[in-house]
């Protein structure tokens, strides 16, 4: 299996959902098709599956500078709480932002988590 981030959004299923497939959507203009949303199953009583996560494979370019840019974007509105991790090393990193000086103060350790595959 190929190192691949993992990007999962915390929150109620339908935030989850939802920010996982805006930020998968956002990051396809970046990455051209790199990256793919993890779909859990429909729940009872539901139609369809809710994406929860947002999976990257590493090396595939740059991921930290498209990614802020969306969580910048995001934290505009709401605040966002999600977890980073790494299949290619022991790391994780967990993000709760209410805004953007939040996202300013995490970008360091954000670059270096996404960008040093």
């Amino acid at each position: 299996m190929p190192d691949e981030f993992i990007i999962e959004p915390e929150g109620d299923p339908a935030d989850r959902d939802r920010d996982a497939r805006h930020l998968a959507k956002w990051l396809d203009e970046d990455l051209r098709g790199s990256n793919r949303t993890r779909m859990n199953g429909p729940g009872e009583g539901e139609l369809g599956g809710a994406a929860d996560a947002v999976i990257v494979l590493a090396g595939t370019g740059r991921l930290g500078r498209p990614f802020c840019t969306w969580l910048s974007e995001r934290a505009k509105s709401r605040r966002i709480t999600l977890r980073i991790s790494a299949t290619h090393k022991e790391d994780t990193l967990d993000v709760d932002v209410r805004g953007r000086a939040d996202v300013e103060a995490l970008r360091s350790r954000i670059m270096r988590m996404l960008d040093e595959a």
